[in-house]
């Protein structure tokens, strides 16, 4: 799901009270603006990046559990101490397996949401600076009904009722200025980086020690 979606139906800044003939309005496409900001765009580009190693991380560690598992099935004897030890070190490498994806997930998670919240304060930083410059009092989110609506009438419904603004001008439509400001103080800054706790690479899970078996009795070690 594109962060833009997260966005939608924001307000930004909400006056007390409109005193018409006397407040200036003003509406932005919030959707829009996180659309076609590239750091929105570069954050989602990183986000897939680390989702895809994670992948491969899981991957690799179910790949070894399978493995593990024909081994243990076709070449140790069950009931043994070999197949009970055996059987051990797959159950912790499954734990293991467990623990990663959960611990990993909730760090994409929460990178996922400072960087949702990173994105909404810079547009809020920018129709701010623009809405003083322009002597404009309230900025309200403009609202569109998606061309892909669906059809179910309480569906409908819901879309209906959460529009805010129902018609504006075009000259009150500060969209585009915000689009360029933002995405010219972003080059100047030098582009976007994940959250620490996300950027921070995935180690290879280290396999569990194994533990030879006992020795029979009697026997000396060699």
């Amino acid at each position: 799901m594109r962060m833009s979606v997260w966005m939608a139906g924001v307000v930004l800044v909400v006056g007390t009270r409109l005193a018409w003939g006397s407040t200036n309005v003003a509406v932005v496409n919030v959707p829009m603006v996180s659309e076609k900001y590239h750091k929105t765009t570069d954050l989602e580009a990183q986000f897939d990046a680390v989702r895809r190693k994670l992948n491969q991380e899981r991957d690799a560690m179910k790949e070894k559990i399978d493995r593990a598992n024909r081994s243990l099935q076709e070449e140790i004897k069950p009931g043994t101490e070999e197949f009970r030890q055996r059987r051990k070190e797959i159950a912790l490498m499954e734990a293991e397996l467990q623990w990663f994806i959960e611990s990993e997930g909730q760090k994409v998670e929460k990178g996922l949401a400072e960087s949702l919240r990173s994105i909404f304060g810079d547009i809020q930083a920018v129709v701010r600076e623009v809405a003083e410059e322009k002597g404009i009092d309230v900025v309200m989110a403009s609202d569109h009904l998606p061309p892909d609506t669906p059809e179910a009438p309480q569906q409908v419904r819901q879309h209906i009722l959460l529009q805010k603004v129902l018609y504006w001008h075009a000259r009150v439509d500060i969209t585009e200025e915000v689009v360029t400001r933002l995405n010219a103080r972003y080059k100047a800054a030098g582009g976007a980086s994940l959250p620490a706790s996300v950027a921070t690479p995935v180690p290879d899970p280290a396999p569990p020690k194994s533990k030879e078996p006992a020795p029979p009795p009697g026997s000396k070690k060699p």
